[in-house]
């Protein structure tokens, strides 16, 4: 744990460690870790993310709620067009003193402190989208080759001039 990270806080300023029950709101920007996205889209390092928590002591440790709130850069999955989401997720994290052994995804408040960025990453990197689109593609794709292609009466085949003819008269008689 990088005790000078932004996403460290100590609970024990808050006066949380040793009184189940109480709380306390926090909200503030941050700037986001370097890792905030995936393939097409994500948070750039550096660009604000704002947190807005609330930190709840609990007898096992620290219960920490509330939202994350950034905003994703990337390209659209069909066009590779630039396009900005704005990203609002929730999280709900439990912090403990102590861990199970057999718990290896716990997290641990460490000498009073907690790391929000590994509770952070996952929250926004889960909300992304695998497929990107900008907004009004409504699932279809346009494009054009050349000219416009329109669906007039086909022509008929002279080939076929013959059979029909026979057709006709069986429908006749």
């Amino acid at each position: 744990m990088d005790r000078a990270s932004e996403f460290v806080i100590d609970v024990r300023r808050l006066g949380l460690t040793s009184a189940p029950g109480s709380w306390e709101s926090i909200a503030k920007t941050v700037r986001a870790p370097e890792d905030l996205r995936i393939e097409l889209i994500g948070v750039p390092a550096g660009d604000p993310v704002e947190l807005d928590l609330r930190f709840e002591s609990v007898v096992e440790g620290i219960f920490v709620s509330g939202s994350v709130r950034a905003t994703a850069r990337g390209q659209d999955a069909r066009t590779l067009e630039d396009l900005e989401l704005p990203i609002d997720v929730r999280i709900d994290e439990l912090f403990v003193y102590e861990a199970d052994p057999q718990d290896e995804e716990a997290q641990l408040v460490q000498a009073g402190l907690l790391d929000l960025e590994p509770a952070v990453r996952d929250a926004v990197v889960m909300s992304l989208p695998f497929r990107p689109l900008k907004d009004g593609d409504e699932g279809e794709f346009h494009y054009t080759l050349g000219e416009d292609i329109t669906e007039d009466e086909p022509e008929e085949d002279p080939r076929w001039a013959a059979l029909k003819s026979v057709l006709n008269e069986k429908k006749e008689s």
